[in-house]
C-alpha cells in the first residue's frame, strides 16, 4: 500500500448516521424562497418563519446540489439533518 492509495471494498458504502428531524417552515415574504442542500438553516432569510433555536449546523436532508422552493405565503414540512 502506498500513501493515499484507496482500496475499494466489495460491499455497499455505509452512510453517515446523523441526527434528523422535521420542521415546519412558513414563507411570510412576498416572493418564493429557495433553500439549498448545504445552506445553514440558522442563517436563512428572516421571511422564513420557524424555530431557529438549536438549528446551528443543521441543513436540509437533500442530495448535494438539490433545493426546495417554498412559495410565498405557504408552509412546508422539511426534513433536516446535522450530519
Amino acid at each position: 500500500m502506498r500513501p493515499g492509495e484507496l482500496i475499494p471494498g466489495n460491499g455497499p458504502v455505509p452512510q453517515a448516521e446523523g441526527r434528523r428531524a422535521r420542521i415546519a417552515v412558513t414563507n411570510t415574504g412576498r416572493f418564493d424562497a429557495y433553500l439549498t442542500s448545504h445552506f445553514p438553516l440558522a442563517r436563512a432569510s428572516a421571511a422564513l418563519r420557524f424555530e431557529r433555536a438549536g438549528l446551528e449546523g443543521a441543513r436540509l436532508a437533500l442530495p448535494a446540489g438539490a433545493s426546495v422552493a417554498i412559495p410565498a405565503g405557504t408552509t412546508q414540512e422539511l426534513e433536516i439533518t446535522w450530519d
